[in-house]
């Protein structure tokens, strides 16, 4: 689309030059008896002429990747009446010995400070045209001026260039200068969150250990009723499995981080959900654990094992999220070129403002409720690194209180 400032300049360069060609036309052939030098009236006019063919064919005919044209910055173009300006001083005030010479530098050092080498090249060389042209038409312009005329044409071109060249080179130091803070503003986020991940994964692990030490040196050290010494064996076996989980999450984690490739295949989906199902349905009591099974569904090309993380870490969320008990229901679908496997529970839900940072690595709600819950944060952050190896989507809808619904969306076969 073209923009507004480029609309209106071909608008009334095009104006100028269907009012001001005609007319300059016209005024030529009318009779006269002094002699009148037309030069620079023509030069404007042909200037103008030329712009306003270049800005209509800007904006008439698009071209792939773009304009036709390269489009200028607007500035440039105001350097084209400045340049005008100039020349005309020149012109009416000596010539090549006008005091205005020394303006004649402002432009290309303008150009050399704001543009490209070639872009300030040819605005500089619009300036050069100007210059020969109110030069040789001013009366006293003879074959002996040849040469100063060809230095200021040198010191022109020369000015842009040097002006163009200690601009990018102070641009080069700024921005190399830029990346050193940066880089040391990412250094120092590394840094943190190294020590973050110390921190939190040694807090993690150490909570299930100390469980197992306490419980384990309890049942040594004391003569203890049997139902009591099954109480403590199914804790150590508890906070044994949560340190197992932990560990895995980590090591699926840095084996992500390491680039690890997936290896797929053509996967039936419902397979896979009714495995993981018939799994954690030994692993709790006080949830309802459903499929709503879709006939016919289509294959997915995915990677078993990761897809069977995905969905470990699913219904594991479901379970723990949910800790009074009640329905997990599982639901299949498709949505274009994606099959959609969501788990839906009647847990805690999520607060709408930790909405946004659920899929951060180490990130947990600061809810009370879900702060007394053990967990890593690692689980979420691993089922989005899954569904982007896999080119997928993770969606998550939740209602504070009332329960969430997440939803991986994988490519079918084909897609």
């Amino acid at each position: 689309m073209t923009m507004p400032f480029e609309r209106r300049l071909s608008s009334i360069l095009t104006t100028i030059c269907l009012v001001a060609l005609p007319g300059l036309a016209v005024i030529l052939y009318l009779p006269h008896r002094v002699p009148i030098d037309y030069s620079v009236a023509i030069l404007s006019l042909v200037t103008i002429g030329v712009m306003a063919i270049v800005m209509n064919l800007v904006n008439i005919f698009p071209a792939r990747g773009g304009k036709m044209f390269i489009r200028v910055p607007p500035f440039f173009l105001g350097l084209v009446p400045f340049y005008f300006v100039i020349c005309v001083l020149v012109f009416y005030t000596g010539g090549l010995a006008s005091p205005f010479y020394c303006l004649l530098l402002v432009g290309p050092l303008v150009a050399g400070t704001l543009f490209t080498l070639s872009l300030s090249m040819v605005s500089t060389a619009i300036l050069a045209i100007f210059y020969l042209a109110v030069i040789f038409g001013y009366s006293n312009a003879v074959l002996h001026d040849l040469q100063p005329i060809a230095f200021n044409l040198v010191y022109l071109f020369l000015t842009c260039f040097i002006a163009n060249r200690v601009a990018q080179e102070l641009k080069r130091q700024q921005l190399s200068r830029d990346e050193v803070l940066n880089l040391s503003g990412f250094i120092h986020q590394i840094d943190k969150a190294k020590t973050d991940f110390i921190s939190t994964v040694s807090h993690e692990l150490r909570t299930p250990l100390t469980s197992i030490q306490g419980f384990s040196e309890m049942l040594r050290s004391r003569e203890l009723a049997p139902e009591k010494r099954g109480e403590f064996y199914e804790i150590i076996l508890n906070e044994s499995e949560r340190l197992s989980r932990m560990i895995t999450n980590l090591l699926n984690l840095s084996k992500i981080d390491a680039g690890a490739e997936l290896d797929k295949e053509m996967l039936d989906i419902g397979q896979v959900i009714e495995e993981n199902i018939t799994f954690f349905r030994t692993q709790t009591v006080r949830h309802t654990i459903t499929y709503k099974e879709r006939k016919r569904l289509p294959l997915v090309y995915a990677d078993r094992d990761r897809v069977h993380q995905i969905m470990q870490n699913l219904i594991s969320n479901a379970i723990k999220y949910s800790p009074e008990g009640g329905p997990i229901e599982i639901d299949t679908g498709i949505e274009g070129k994606f099959m959609r496997i969501s788990v839906t529970d009647r847990g805690l839900g999520i607060r709408e403002q930790d909405l946004q940072s659920i899929f951060e690595r180490f990130r947990r709600s600061e809810d009370s409720a879900v702060a007394e819950i053990g967990g890593t944060g690692l689980g979420l952050a691993i089922i989005k690194h899954l569904a982007d190896m896999h080119k997928g989507q993770v969606r998550v809808a939740s209602e504070y209180g009332q329960g969430s619904t997440f939803s991986v969306l994988l490519p079918i076969k084909g897609s």
